[in-house]
């Protein structure tokens, strides 16, 4: 027997040409290839079952992109929508992965999500990586897509103000403003903030609303910044490693963003872009709590004291 959300996929995409392969779909393109699998999976822990776990995956064909190298593409996966490029077999590619659950408490959410990162991670993950082509290529293929780049409503500020309560609620550090809400998240030690202490090693974890892409139109944004120390001498191996090990955990927050190389100094980042032309419900607060798990994750896998990341 299957779950809600996969029999929503199914229902979904019965009616599309697509191509149907073991546990899932493939649509193939002049541009590239998509691949949705249910991969079936029996993970249980504090009576939370994960039962598959949905991973879109697109090859691209090589024509027309640039010629990225291993940091090229780690300073792409900092745009990345539907997932974190990578190469495999000296290939482009791109991967999402959606662990899904029996008891679902989001099951629109997660069958929505799992189904607008098929639809959407080979048209505008080839755009993207189009677009670091040159500033008129992005312009390009801005316009390609058309996608709305504000809202016409926004998220009213008493929706953010509850969500930084919450935080704050359960022990963290958290403010907000018209645009977003943002938290510290301690990575060792108890000090809740760097505001009390400078040295304090917390993560700040950030989500903003009505936020413009350079191609997938408006949404939201969340990032996850460490407190690291200074530019890692291997900053694209720490990016590259930390997506590879997302997309070996079966319970596990929704692997649709990437780790990636952040502004003019590139260092180690995560931030995922949920394309949206309005409002959508609480998903600023989902998208936090992926943010504080993901941070926990790392807490407890990678970071030490006073060192930083450690990734085995």
């Amino acid at each position: 027997m299957i779950s809600e959300v996969e029999a929503r996929i199914h229902k979904a995409l019965e009616a599309h040409p697509l191509e149907k392969i073991e546990g899932g779909y493939r649509r193939v393109h002049e541009t590239g290839t998509s691949t949705l699998r249910l991969l079936p999976a029996n993970v249980i822990r504090d009576q939370l079952q994960v039962v598959a776990i949905a991973e879109i995956d697109t090859k691209y064909i090589g024509a027309g992109l640039p010629p990225f190298n291993a940091l090229g593409v780690q300073r792409l996966n900092a745009t990345a929508v539907h997932g974190a490029y990578h190469f495999k077999d000296g290939k482009l590619r791109q991967t999402a992965q959606y662990s899904i659950y029996a008891n679902e408490p989001a099951v629109h959410l997660a069958a929505q999500s799992i189904l607008n990162a098929f639809g959407g991670q080979l048209p505008i993950g080839r755009s993207t990586a189009l677009a670091a082509l040159s500033p008129t290529v992005l312009e390009q293929q801005r316009a390609h897509h058309a996608m709305p780049r504000q809202w016409q409503k926004s998220l009213d500020e008493e929706s953010l103000k509850a969500a930084a309560s919450m935080l704050q609620g359960r022990g963290l550090a958290a403010s907000n403003d018209q645009t977003g809400v943002w938290a510290e998240f301690p990575l060792s030690g108890d000090c809740p903030s760097r505001a009390i202490d400078p040295q304090a090693e917390t993560a700040l974890l950030q989500v903003n609303v009505a936020v413009p892409h350079p191609i997938a139109g408006a949404g939201y944004l969340s990032t996850i910044t460490l407190p690291l120390a200074g530019v890692p001498p291997n900053s694209a191996e720490i990016c590259r490693r930390l997506n590879a090990m997302e997309l070996e955990q079966v319970d596990f927050v929704p692997r649709l963003g990437a780790w990636g190389l952040q502004g003019p100094h590139d260092l180690p980042g995560y931030c995922c872009f949920i394309p949206c032309a309005e409002p959508w419900g609480d998903l600023h607060i989902t998208l936090m709590w992926w943010c504080v798990m993901r941070a926990a994750w790392i807490r407890e896998r990678s970071w030490a004291a006073k060192v930083g990341l450690q990734l085995p």
